[in-house]
């Protein structure tokens, strides 16, 4: 859920800086480090818009440590690279031109080691350093413009771009999909040659990434369609060649910054689901932020979206959008609609056909609400600037005539959380707990009342489905409830 609406989307400066790398290997010595930093910096821009960094601090300081350890290992570079964690459910690694890094949650949570975490970014860097993104065919990132006729699409669209311009289609798949065999091979084989330069098993790599498959496989039923195994597949051979790569090399290893316990301990409390709740969540159509206390319905069938600038909903046929987003509060209710009638006066030539204050659910309000008929089609525009104890809103509804009840429905449904609705607002959480001596799988499942089963126990702590506790720690996930942040 946003912190702020933007007035004005990234996708133009994204796509002149990707379209700037997206070039035959004939000519990638006309692309300087410096055009692929102001790429990254641009799709960085994306990613933290459309997927969202997850809120860690200890665990995103320890990536970056990590991180900067294999940096370290390089020498010389022309990349300043830097490590976060994006708040995406499905195990994926990516990077982006210039030394952008990112791991998901769901991916931390499948890994056993430093060691494991550190051939996952050591991959990710070779892609980087091997320029990998200048020398794949790309594909264009987004999709076209809104398709709604009227003079006021142009100034909504401000608004509503980056929602509406990039459906969720994350800029790491559509990088990571373009990679060859043969780049993937060969950041693997980079890659592992940095993880042993920087005191680490080179052959850990080859652990993640089966721990990966074998997690996935159990999770396919819970929408793991997209996952980093799409770019990254684990196959008989790929295993072999890393294995095979691994017995040459002969690292001299050094003690990880955490060991196991200590490894575990920071990826314990993660987030594990689709959804975070952090971010506010889904249940069926109604949108529910214990943080910033609300409750809203969208509309029934209509396609659900929650991004960090936005959560909104489109008709299936794209004839109507409703976006909500925070304000900075600069402004009161009044002052905002004041901004709006004035910019599309003066921008589209149209006057309100209603712009009134009002109270929504005790919260002062003010609706300004467009009809425009310059189009093929008739359709309206709703903007409600609301301002509740903890932020400032703006919702908008935009859509053909006959969605106006609909959008009308949806905009005037936000409303505070009920006690029920506030103890909704949880879900799954990584935990770690001690296995006892001897203690089976299903043992263990039990004890700890975890949601996942024995089988999918075993594939995320990296274990066989046999094994019995010796006294270690072990990842689990459990149902909680979330204590909104202060």
């Amino acid at each position: 859920m946003p912190h702020r609406l933007p007035v004005k989307t990234c996708m133009k400066r994204l796509s002149l800086a990707a379209g700037a790398l997206l070039l035959s290997a004939c000519v990638t010595s006309v692309v300087s480090p410096e055009m692929e930093q102001e790429a990254g910096a641009a799709m960085s821009q994306q990613v933290a818009d459309q997927i969202g960094l997850y809120d860690d601090p200890a665990l995103q300081r320890y990536l970056d440590t990590v991180g900067q350890r294999l940096v370290q290992a390089l020498g010389e570079t022309p990349y300043q690279f830097r490590f976060d964690i994006v708040d995406q459910f499905e195990p994926n690694a990516f990077a982006t031109p210039g030394g952008y890094i990112y791991v998901s949650r769901g991916l931390l949570a499948q890994t056993n080691s430093e060691a494991e975490l550190a051939g996952v970014l050591a991959h990710e860097i070779s892609h980087v350093t091997q320029r990998h993104h200048v020398r794949q065919a790309g594909r264009a990132i987004g999709t076209g413009l809104l398709t709604l006729p009227g003079r006021a699409v142009g100034v909504v669209s401000e608004d509503l771009g980056n929602m509406i311009n990039s459906p969720i289609e994350f800029a790491g798949n559509v990088y990571l999909s373009s990679y060859s065999r043969g780049q993937e091979s060969e950041a693997d084989q980079v890659g592992m040659r940095l993880a042993a330069r920087a005191g680490y098993e080179p052959v850990a790599l080859a652990s993640a990434l089966e721990g990966i498959e074998r997690s996935v496989f159990l999770l396919t039923g819970e929408q793991h369609e997209k996952n980093y195994l799409d770019s990254h597949p684990t196959t008989p051979q790929r295993v072999a060649d890393i294995n095979n790569l691994a017995s040459q090399l002969q690292p001299t290893i050094t003690p990880p910054l955490a060991d196991r316990t200590q490894f575990l301990g920071y990826l314990d409390g993660l987030w594990w689901g689709q959804q975070n709740p952090q971010q506010g969540v889904f249940r069926g159509q109604r949108f529910l932020s214990a943080d910033m206390n609300f409750a809203v319905d969208f509309p029934s069938a209509w396609e659900t979206l929650n991004t960090p600038r936005f959560v909104g909903a489109m008709e299936p046929e794209q004839g109507a959008y409703l976006a909500l987003g925070s304000n900075a509060g600069e402004f009161s209710p009044e002052g905002y609609a004041a901004a709006l009638v004035t910019r599309m006066r003066e921008r589209a030539g149209l006057s309100p056909d209603v712009s009134r204050a009002f109270t929504l659910q005790g919260w002062p309000a003010h609706l300004v609400r467009y009809d425009d008929t310059s189009g093929e089609e008739a359709i309206s525009l709703f903007y409600v600037f609301l301002q509740t104890p903890q932020q400032s809103f703006t919702f908008m509804g935009m859509g053909l005539a006959h969605f106006q009840g609909a959008l009308r429905a949806a905009v005037m449904s936000m409303r505070p959380l009920t006690d029920q609705e506030r103890n909704g607002t949880g879900g799954s959480r990584l935990r770690v707990a001690t296995m006892q001596p001897g203690e089976s799988l299903a043992s263990f499942a039990g004890r700890v009342n975890t949601t996942w089963s024995p089988d999918l126990l075993a594939a995320i702590n990296g274990v066989t489905t046999q094994y019995r506790g010796n006294g270690e720690l072990m990842k689990y996930a459990r149902t909680e409830r979330y204590q909104p942040r202060e």
